[in-house]
């Protein structure tokens, strides 16, 4: 069903055998070999050619369709994402920064680190040579996350109240969460969309 060519005399080779694509297959295969009513896939599409990405999101798609599972999906690809979900969350840290419909979100990306994220695309027609937009600082130890905000060290939004405050969860119109206890201000300035 995955789409293995001749999968019964192949049953005997080594992984090294198999392409990036079939081997995405073939773990695929296994996480639905006892019938889950959820699948987590834990970037699916990661090293693979654009056809071969295009491929196996549709046989995932498929697949939960057909099986009436759940899909939980973690990529750091903002199309790919755009793409597959309906539903998403954005974490740093850990933490949940903002979640709701994923055309809500990428609509109006509340959160100063889900606006990084879309920052660093890079951009369709630009200039060859053009730099990214990059997120400042680094990427906190897990062990070693502050009491507030786990973005705090690298936003350019960051007071003192964010370092020491859990954010609680702002809700925006439809079903859509933002934990930034600085959200009215920077919407103020314009920095999220309407």
């Amino acid at each position: 069903r995955v789409g293995i060519p001749d999968a019964a005399s192949r049953l005997d080779a080594y992984p090294h055998q198999f392409s990036g694509g079939q081997r995405q297959r073939i773990g695929i295969a296994m996480a639905l070999a006892c019938g889950p009513d959820l699948l987590i896939a834990d970037e699916p599409t990661t090293a693979l050619d654009v056809t071969i990405q295009k491929q196996i999101l549709e046989l995932i798609q498929g697949l939960v369709a057909e099986r009436g599972m759940a899909l939980i999906l973690i990529s750091h690809d903002l199309g790919v994402i755009a793409q597959t979900v309906s539903k998403m969350l954005v974490m740093y840290g850990g933490s949940v920064v903002e979640s709701g419909p994923t055309e809500a979100v990428f609509a109006r990306r509340g959160h100063p680190y889900t606006q990084g994220l879309f920052a660093a695309r890079p951009a369709i027609g630009a200039p060859r040579g053009l730099r990214l937009a990059t997120i400042r600082g680094s990427v906190p130890e897990l062990v070693d996350l502050p009491p507030g905000c786990p973005f705090a060290g690298r936003c350019s939004y960051t007071v003192d109240a964010c370092k020491t405050t859990r954010p609680p969860a702002t809700m925006l119109p439809p079903d859509h969460a933002v934990r930034c206890i600085r959200l009215e201000e920077i919407a103020a300035q314009g920095a999220i969309a309407p």
